[in-house]
């Protein structure tokens, strides 16, 4: 074994073998011509990896009712024992002889045998046209209008309302000015109970056999008895 390219740090020269000087890392040819593009290829190959792992918006929502679905289909189709579709018996012996008799009848025939009369579809717009604007139109004799009466009772409806309320306010004054001595003790009973509130009616029930004895508005004025209906009603 030859050992001339054993580098010795005694040799006196202090120079390296020849195998040495050259450079010993090589790489392939093209290598940084293709490295962009090896890499580009590596990385989608990593994203489509990863990619791979995803599932579909909702897929776990849905999942049970998918498992549930396909369990029921399962059941299903082993309840059923037949595939739900029959033919008569002999159909597919006897459709081969049909199909061949079928097509030497279309050999002696010169036609299909459904014929329309010529230019009759460019022509059937015009007709059905011609036809339907010949047709008279149905006359019919409308009913006398009945709105003209219902608006003249609304109209006599309004004008009393008006004039009720317009009255109202100097019916009110005239009764606010009648004396309160004229309205009987059980009138004003009546009233407080149609018309009163609940401390009202029970007050009534509580005093009830006090108002025998003593006349209702003893000790009382007319601005209060006043004040009273007032903000009652």
């Amino acid at each position: 074994m030859k050992d001339k390219h054993t580098y010795h740090d005694s040799e006196a020269s202090g120079l390296l073998p020849d195998a040495l000087r050259v450079n010993p890392y090589t790489v392939p040819a093209g290598y940084f011509e293709e490295m962009q593009r090896y890499i580009l290829q590596r990385c989608n190959v990593i994203k489509a990896s990863e990619d791979a792992f995803d599932v579909p918006p909702g897929y776990f929502e849905q999942l049970e009712q998918r498992i549930l679905a396909n369990v029921k289909e399962q059941k299903l189709k082993s309840a059923v024992s037949e595939a739900g579709f029959i033919a008569p018996e002999g159909y597919f012996n006897k459709l081969e002889e049909q199909s061949f008799n079928l097509y030497k009848l279309q050999e002696k025939t010169d036609s299909p045998g459904f014929t329309v009369p010529g230019n009759y579809f460019d022509a059937l717009r015009e007709r059905t046209l011609r036809r339907a604007l010949a047709v008279p139109a149905t006359s019919r004799k409308l009913a006398p209008v009945r709105w003209v009466a219902y608006a003249a009772a609304a109209c006599i409806a309004l004008a009393v309302g008006i004039t009720g309320l317009l009255r109202l306010p100097g019916q009110d004054q005239a009764i606010t000015r009648e004396p309160l001595a004229l309205v009987s003790d059980q009138d004003i009973i009546n009233y407080l109970e149609l018309y009163g509130t609940t401390s009202d009616i029970t007050y009534i029930s509580e005093h009830l056999e006090d108002f025998g004895e003593r006349n209702i508005g003893e000790g009382l004025n007319e601005e209060d008895i006043e004040a009273y209906l007032n903000n009652t009603l």
